[in-house]
């Protein structure tokens, strides 16, 4: 039996990561928090570590690259995204796994989303890979 092509409607949900059994392939264990990526960037792989992250955000804008494991572009552009956060340092960032979230990643359309949050909500998104694009965005955002 073939399995299907990754996409965020076909990902088993988490609660099914556990049966190893389903894909046939030992999983390694799933990681209970967020990990730090760099100096002010969390990898986000849960809607909880998502909350956690904005709670902890109030106040400020933060900016959220929506990803996939699978996605081509995303591994491309993160080497610039990375940089760029080195750059705005007043800004906290966050790469979040589509695959993995439930509800916090519906309605993300496009690969890589950077979504700016300001006390929880979106003020502002920029689609794909576009440098420039998202180093204005960054500049306007970064107070």
């Amino acid at each position: 039996m073939a399995l299907p092509l990754p996409n965020t409607r076909n990902v088993l949900p988490p609660s099914d990561l556990e049966d190893a059994s389903v894909l046939g392939v030992p999983l390694p264990p799933r990681k209970t928090q967020s990990h730090q990526i760099g100096p002010q960037m969390h990898g986000i792989r849960t809607d909880e570590e998502y909350d956690t992250f904005v709670e902890s955000n109030k106040g400020k804008t933060s900016v959220v690259q929506f990803g996939s494991a699978w996605c081509v572009k995303c591994h491309e552009f993160f080497p610039t995204f990375y940089s760029l956060t080195k750059k705005y340092k007043s800004l906290p960032y966050a790469v979040a796994q589509v695959d993995t979230m439930e509800e916090r990643a519906k309605g993300v359309k496009y690969s890589p989303t950077f979504v700016f949050l300001k006390n929880g909500k979106k003020v502002d998104e920029v689609l794909g890979k576009d440098a420039q694009k998202l180093e204005d965005h960054l500049w306007l955002h970064n107070t």
